[in-house]
């Protein structure tokens, strides 16, 4: 092994000073070794480290002296001899498959070596089971990495500013996942994974076969056609399969609102058993708010005095209400007065009118079930009609419920694709599915593991006072419990900062790329116990597709450049420079066609002067 420099000043366990030259000295970020020997068996271990920090000075040329005087030191001596001096953090040193940490420094002049390929692949690519190739050492292109799958069962969350080239990352992760036979799902909002069945030059991918894109059906033209990606599926839900609580989810009815949630329970109830659309649930919700106006009526006609003392009674007036009723109840009163037209009946009893009308009256009165709903249904179905208006007007529902068991196929990856979606949309989506699969999980269970990416999470699973999202819940509940149950899950965002805290923690292994804003390094720091101080300083200077992976799917934090992806991406930015270039192709064509028509137009126009001259 070759010599980089030796080890001065004072050692620590976890970190040493090491002296080298210009010719030698290993760059920043360099793996170097150093031996360390217990005191009590006298054996010595190869330790790897890593270079921290290099900084060079000289004793001659001191920070004291004026230009003038360097310069007169310079042309006497001609050039002065800088010391080098190298900070390195120590990593460990292998015991088997294990990385073990030193208990005992290293000791002041002990050689500092340069780490040999062999080591460095022991540690990051050896003795990894199924592995998953994620690129090669920044330094060392020629050293691959292996992530362990087995630390996935801790939940992993994929970090970075946007260009940084975390959904790339992602899709390099996905096809070695997929191959090692994992079962994937997608939540994919800005289409970035929709075109894995194709490469960039549109050949079919090795893995196109076990791919599925679920598309919305919505009338919106996508950014990334079908003909792209080869074909989609249908996403759709069946609306006669949620609950209410659902459906008061999705148009956010809170909990308080017991006279709406009433009302749609009761509609809930007289359509069990049928397969019903939006429309026909409102419309229920409609029967229930005008027949319970005139069920109200009906009951308390029953109670009014007969005969003369009932006309008696109406000489109150039109629009008058019985005493002791409620605001809502005189509501109902009055609309049934109108409805019924009192007026026009004068003084006829329930006996004057036929049996058969009477009967025919009280079944529209009551819900399709035969039950009369209560009055505090009826209050609740008229404010209940702008909800279920709102989500009957949404292009999700269809004959086929959420297809769990195509989503849950082994050695399968699904793509939800959720581009141009409302976000009120997209988060009822990720709730129904997640929750649908918590289920299975949790009482049938499931027969492989199901991972989870969930791209933009910071829009899904918040942080902060006031930020709600309708999937929160059930993201928070898989963070912190679905290991126990198969479910894995993988955020990634730009935003670490906006995402709830304990949730963020829970992803105890971290890909971390080019990161700039304090608020996010402030987010990592505080959420990851792995990741040092020279590390959060290293993540500005980051270049695209370079990472530092840290957590149980690495021995040690690492700090790598990310491989080839076979699949083509579906995030990638346009070339603005040739996006512009084809817009003034284009405004010449628009102008010679312009030209030439004004010139067609004049030459019409000269034809038609001289045959009238003619």
């Amino acid at each position: 092994m070759n010599t980089v420099g030796y080890v001065v000043g004072e050692v620590r366990t976890d970190e040493f000073t090491f002296v080298t030259n210009r010719e030698i000295a290993p760059p920043r970020l360099e793996y170097i070794v150093v031996q360390v020997e217990d005191p009590r068996t006298g054996a010595k271990v190869d330790v790897l480290a890593q270079v921290t920090k290099l900084s060079v000075s000289s004793r001659l040329l001191d920070t004291s002296l004026s230009y003038n005087e360097v310069a007169q030191i310079l042309t006497r001596i001609s050039t002065s001899q800088p010391i080098i001096v190298g900070t390195a953090k120590v990593l460990g040193y292998l015991e088997g498959s294990s990385v073990r940490y030193p208990r005992h420094a290293t000791m002041p002049g002990n050689a500092v070596t340069q780490a040999p390929d062999e080591l460095l692949k022991r540690f990051f690519s050896q003795d990894v089971e199924s592995g998953i190739d994620i690129g090669s050492l920044i330094n060392r292109d020629n050293v691959n990495v292996l992530l362990n799958p087995n630390g996935l069962r801790r939940h992993m969350a994929v970090i970075a500013q946007t260009g940084a080239g975390k959904s790339y990352t992602v899709g390099v992760i996905l096809e070695k996942l997929l191959d090692l036979g994992g079962t994937i799902v997608i939540f994919d909002p800005n289409s970035d994974y929709v075109k894995m069945r194709r490469d960039e030059s549109m050949r079919v991918t090795p893995f196109a076969d076990r791919i599925d894109v679920f598309r919305m059906p919505t009338g919106q033209a996508g950014r990334i056609t079908d003909a792209e990606i080869g074909g989609s599926k249908k996403f759709t839900m069946k609306f006669s399969a949620l609950e209410v609580e659902e459906i008061c989810a999705m148009t956010g009815i809170p909990e308080t609102s017991t006279n709406i949630r009433k009302a749609l329970q009761t509609a809930h109830d007289n359509l069990r058993g049928r397969d019903y659309a939006p429309h026909e649930y409102l419309r229920e919700l409609e029967r229930i708010a005008d027949g319970g106006a005139a069920e109200d009526a009906r009951m308390s006609n029953d109670t009014m005095p007969r005969g003369p003392e009932r006309a008696r009674s109406g000489e109150r007036g039109k629009g008058a209400t019985p005493t002791g009723m409620e605001d809502f109840e005189k509501a109902a009163y009055h609309k049934a007065n109108i409805d019924l037209g009192w007026d026009d009946l004068g003084g006829a009893t329930d006996e004057d009118e036929p049996v058969a009308a009477r009967a025919e009256t009280n079944g529209n009165e009551r819900g399709s079930n035969g039950k009369a709903p209560s009055l505090d249904a009826v209050a609740g179905a008229q404010k209940a009609l702008k909800y279920v208006e709102r989500i009957s007007r949404v292009d999700i529902w269809g004959h086929e419920d959420v297809p769990i068991q195509d989503l849950l196929r082994p050695m399968n990856l699904s793509v939800i694709d959720l581009a141009g979606v409302d976000s009120w949309i997209t988060e009822f989506v990720v709730d129904k599915v997640l929750r649908d699969t918590w289920g299975e999980a949790t009482t049938i269970g499931l027969a492989r593991p199901v991972f989870f990416i969930l791209e933009e999470a910071h829009n899904f699973v918040p942080g902060g006072q006031g930020a709600r999202s309708q999937a929160a819940h059930i993201i928070k509940r898989i963070a912190s419990e679905g290991r126990k149950f198969g479910l894995f899950l993988v955020l990634v965002t730009q935003r670490p900062y906006k995402i709830h805290g304990d949730t963020l923690s829970q992803c105890n292994s971290q890909i971390i790329m080019r990161l700039t804003n304090p608020q996010d390094q402030l987010a990592i720091k505080q959420s990851s116990e792995g990741i040092s101080e020279g590390l959060l300083a290293d993540l500005p200077g980051l270049n695209v597709g370079e990472a530092v992976i840290l957590g149980p799917i690495v021995r040690v934090p690492v700090m790598v450049r990310i491989g080839h992806r076979v699949s083509a991406q579906g995030g990638n930015d346009i070339d603005v420079v040739k996006a512009l270039q084809d817009a003034r192709s284009q405004a010449v064509i628009d102008r010679r066609e312009r030209d030439a028509k004004a010139e067609r137009a004049k030459s019409k126009k000269t034809e038609w002067v001289e045959e009238l001259d003619a």
